[in-house]
């Protein structure tokens, strides 16, 4: 059996952003000590409700901290971003870990981060399917082309590539 944690970095108290990330870094740290498999760190915007934009920068800042757990990012909000800047920081992020990464993909559900970024909830369906498709093309290490409803892409190759091959392990989240 496996034991993770999950990180969701809230602060509905008066402490610090900078407290709320190091007890996060801590708790990390204390969970790679007692063997924990994996931790994850959630994506979201605007609110104490959580104070991570971005959680690879986080799972980076953590695979730094530790020596095996697994960092994971549950979720990124998919749509929120250019898939290929997704592929790439994935890869990135994957390499400065030594291979630790594990990824968490999702749609997204909090309708003030979609319009606070000028997107529409509604299309984050269709926008998180091309672009999941446009990440696994990218993860492929050759050249590709994309012509999709909301993604037009010309001829590239995604440098860098991931350390695990073909990619880091990636999990979908869903509700209902």
């Amino acid at each position: 059996m496996k034991f993770g944690t999950f990180l969701l970095l809230q602060s509905p108290s008066a402490r610090s952003s900078e407290e709320v990330f190091d007890r996060g870094t801590e708790l990390t740290q204390a969970a790679d000590e007692l063997g924990f498999h994996s931790v994850w760190a959630a994506e979201h915007h605007f609110s104490t409700y959580g104070y991570l934009s971005r959680p690879l920068m986080y799972a980076q800042h953590l695979a730094s901290k530790t020596e095996r757990i697994r960092v994971g990012t549950a979720v990124i909000v998919v749509p929120l971003h250019h898939p290929l800047i997704i592929a790439e920081e994935i890869a990135t992020a994957d390499l400065l870990s030594g291979g630790r990464l594990d990824v968490g993909l999702g749609r997204g559900y909090q309708r003030y981060e979609f319009e606070r970024l000028g997107q529409d909830l509604g299309e984050s369906r269709g926008r998180w399917e091309e672009a999941v498709d446009i990440m696994l093309l990218a993860f492929s290490g050759n050249p590709f082309s994309y012509d999709g409803k909301y993604y037009q892409i010309p001829e590239t190759s995604v440098f860098p590539q991931p350390k695990q091959n073909p990619h880091p392990p990636i999990w979908v989240v869903g509700q209902s």
